[in-house]
């Protein structure tokens, strides 16, 4: 086939990941998005994630099985959930959202695996997650570990974002073996639910195998994969042992979105070097079957947000916080526990402002969240707040700590509060897919226009120009970048605030 009619053919595939969208930062709809909102018939989605937006725990009306269950919602992935829901939204769209259940909760409040459930209270779960057009999918608890703790975590999310792994020792073959198996198990509980005409969405690199499996089963069927992690150059993505299956898994789909040009253009590139297909820059020839390629970066629900800052909970802990950090210039991070969020730059940065800027010592704060992840780091906590005690050891007193760490999840309206009174927002990841913290800073700073200072390792940093950019790797480059961001001007702040609410 001809790089032209590629072109051609790969424009009129259908773009379902364009409906992410949605609910993009600035509020408005993508041209892809509108497409769909004119859609006369009605069309279904099923939404493919790791895990579903939902737990559930036992309820207190059932002290033994046939369990009845309560429903809350997931904390995390707000981003990715949001853009899910908003499908909702189209007058002829309806989504149903499919996942792992994960681990339930007993009446203890105890974590349990769901293997032990009798089939009725498994049942039960299913009934309970109906009215939230939720379909759990359950899987043998080693399975689970496998394929998330061990595949998905230690392998795919470092070289995803460009850590490579000790040695291939490391790599044990049970999980590549789990990892197929998951893949199956939701391709199977797809296809219970799927009727034609039903459009798939598969969400990120936990389902990598998914689409080809899928299509196995279904040929006909629309799938479309959208990565939230970034894709990394082909020299390194090569290096995976697994990599024609991968890739083989993604080319599955109908359709693949991305969240920048950049990660678009390596997995093109490893496509033709890995398995030597022909592509354009929209489009790859997978021996005869066009797959669309595409870039959408996701966004945040900005109207969500905005109700959020604006509740008396939250203007009352603004309130708390402004009294307890007056006459202080606040700078404000909050990241995940893990080697890419960068928090040690972050500190060594802010150590070395202090010390080439004695003029700040005693008169700014950086307060810093930390999410624990997954998988407990004890050597990079232990690394984390040995720089925390170094800093606050030596620019402290007895009356003011300069660093204020806490490694727990923050409640929701205490993080509103922080982002709104911040006088500077803080983001030093060394590589992430798309920040959204930093366009919640923004949404939150519309009538203070604080500065954000952003990393250019993010995919965010090519859309939102109004950043000061930085590379979290010059620590005197960041601390001279955060100087400049305190001394700032409001017609400065208000210029650049400007650019990234419209970004």
């Amino acid at each position: 086939m001809s790089k032209e009619s590629l072109d051609k053919a790969a424009d009129r595939s259908l773009r379902v990941v364009s409906l992410s969208r949605a609910n993009s930062f600035s509020g408005t709809m993508s041209h892809e998005s509108r497409k769909h909102e004119e859609l006369k018939a009605h069309v279904r989605i099923i939404a493919a994630s790791h895990f579903l937006p939902f737990s559930v725990a036992v309820s207190e009306a059932t002290p033994e099985e046939p369990y009845q269950w309560t429903v809350s919602r997931r904390s995390g992935h707000t981003a990715m959930y949001a853009g899910i829901r908003s499908l909702s939204e189209h007058p002829n769209t309806e989504c149903t959202q499919l996942g792992w259940i994960g681990y339930f909760k007993d009446r203890d409040g105890q974590e349990r695996a769901c293997d032990s459930l009798s089939t009725e209270s498994r049942a039960n779960i299913v009934e309970a997650l109906k009215p939230f057009d939720a379909v759990p999918v359950f899987m043998d608890e080693d399975i689970a570990n496998g394929h998330y703790e061990g595949y998905s975590k230690q392998i795919l999310w470092p070289l995803l974002h460009y850590m490579s792994w000790d040695d291939s020792r490391r790599m044990d073959p049970v999980w590549w073996s789990c990892y197929n198996k998951a893949n199956q198990t939701f391709a199977s509980a797809i296809s219970a639910i799927y009727n034609e005409g039903d459009i798939v969405w598969v969400h990120d690199y936990h389902l990598l195998l998914l689409p080809e499996i899928f299509h196995q089963l279904k040929p006909a069927a629309t799938v479309g994969l959208f990565l939230h992690a970034p894709f990394p150059s082909s020299e390194l993505f090569r290096s995976l042992p697994n990599r024609k299956e991968i890739l083989n898994g993604m080319l599955g789909s109908t359709s693949i979105g991305f969240q920048t040009y950049s990660y678009a253009r390596h997995f093109l590139s490893s496509c033709t070097r890995v398995l030597g297909l022909e592509s354009t820059p929209t489009g790859i020839d997978n021996r005869g079957s066009i797959v669309s390629i595409g870039v959408f970066p996701i966004g945040i629900d900005a109207k969500s947000v905005q109700a959020r800052r604006a509740l008396p909970s939250v203007q009352a802990k603004m309130k708390t916080m402004r009294e307890m950090f007056a006459n202080k210039r606040i700078i404000v991070g909050r990241d995940r526990m893990d080697e890419v969020a960068g928090i040690k730059q972050k500190l060594e940065a802010f150590e070395k402002l202090l010390e080439t800027c004695p003029e700040w010592q005693n008169n700014v704060v950086l307060i810093q969240v930390t999410q624990p992840g997954q998988n407990r780091k004890p050597k990079l906590e232990a690394k984390i707040s040995e720089l925390v005690t170094s800093i606050n050891s030596n620019y402290g007193s007895l009356e003011f700590m300069p660093v204020m760490y806490h490694n727990t999840f923050l409640d929701t309206d205490e993080y509103m509060a922080l982002l709104n009174i911040a006088d500077l927002c803080l983001i030093t990841v060394i590589r992430d897919g798309m920040n959204t913290g930093s366009l919640e800073f923004v949404v939150c700073q519309e009538d203070k226009h604080s500065p954000l200072i952003l990393s250019e390792f993010t995919g965010t940093a090519g859309s939102v120009s109004g950043a000061i950019q930085i590379n979290p790797w010059d620590y005197l480059g960041v601390a001279q970048a955060i100087d400049t961001a305190l001394r700032m001007g409001p017609e400065e702040k208000k210029v650049r605030y400007t650019e990234m609410y419209n970004h």
